[in-house]
């Protein structure tokens, strides 16, 4: 069985095509409204873009096809219409105004984001659709496997766990009296992150589907890649260290709790 074809080849090429094509839309839209913060809230609408287009030009099985359109779907459109409610009005984040910094007028940083930002992002967002575009492509086997049935397994865990974690903070930031104070209830009692933790098991739940064929299996570095970015550069470690500076029992709740993977959390030891 020929794992690398002539299709797959284009099709990969097409997708990074649109992954580009989508991300400097975006990053043109960016500059007259002076906020890189766009590419975070429609990321997952890229994703489902190459979704689609590898659903729409993929020669796999049709049952396999229907499945990832439809996981990527509902993902996408949580995800995105959650972002779009919590950062729509609410101006640049904070990470991209501090990367103005980097350079003297704005006539630089737009070409500092297009690079740092937007290309960076798009070639992301292709690499970790990597499982899917693969597992859009290949016609065998002809049935799902039960690496399909797990990954779809793992996927329904992490969507229900990122839809909970963020609907009890967003509940949570809504209430005035909670300002400066730490979320310590619900999924947030066990993870510090669960929302990042559902968001890797969706993903890592693609990648089985996808390695129902062997090809899948060297689809991995998307997951990986993914994963690495949301532990160590854009989400946990990030955002743990900023909560850290913010709010003064933050560091007391991670020695308590565990930062991604939901566990029972510690219990003080008793003075003697």
């Amino acid at each position: 069985m020929e794992l690398v074809t002539q299709e797959l080849l284009i099709l990969l090429a097409t997708n990074f095509a649109v992954a580009i094509g989508a991300v400097v839309v975006l990053w043109l839209v960016s500059i007259p409204l002076r906020d890189v913060s766009i590419i975070d809230m429609f990321f997952a609408v890229i994703l489902f873009a190459i979704t689609a287009v590898s659903y729409v030009l993929g020669e796999g099985v049709p049952v396999r096809k229907q499945l990832l359109l439809l996981l990527v779907g509902l993902w996408a459109l949580r995800i995105t219409a959650h972002l779009i409610k919590r950062n729509w009005g609410h101006g640049e984040d904070a990470r991209y105004t501090k990367l103005r910094s980097w350079v003297k007028d704005d006539r630089s940083f737009i070409w500092l984001s297009l690079r740092k930002v937007f290309l960076l992002q798009g070639v992301v967002i292709w690499m970790a659709s990597l499982p899917v575009q693969v597992a859009l492509q290949y016609a065998i086997p002809v049935e799902l496997g039960w690496l399909a049935w797990l990954g779809t397994a793992l996927w329904v865990v992490g969507f229900i766990f990122e839809s909970v974690a963020d609907y009890q903070l967003m509940r949570f930031r809504a209430d005035p009296a909670n300002k400066g104070t730490v979320l310590k209830t619900g999924l947030w009692q066990y993870s510090r992150h669960p929302n990042y933790f559902g968001e890797l098991c969706v993903w890592w739940g693609l990648f089985l589907i996808a390695c129902d064929n062997p090809a899948g299996f060297f689809t991995v570095i998307g997951p990986i890649l993914y994963s690495y970015l949301v532990v160590n550069v854009t989400g946990q470690r990030t955002l743990d260290k900023k909560l850290a500076r913010e709010k003064p029992d933050y560091e007391a709740y991670m020695a308590s709790t565990s930062g991604l993977i939901p566990m029972w959390p510690k219990q003080k030891k008793s003075e003697t």
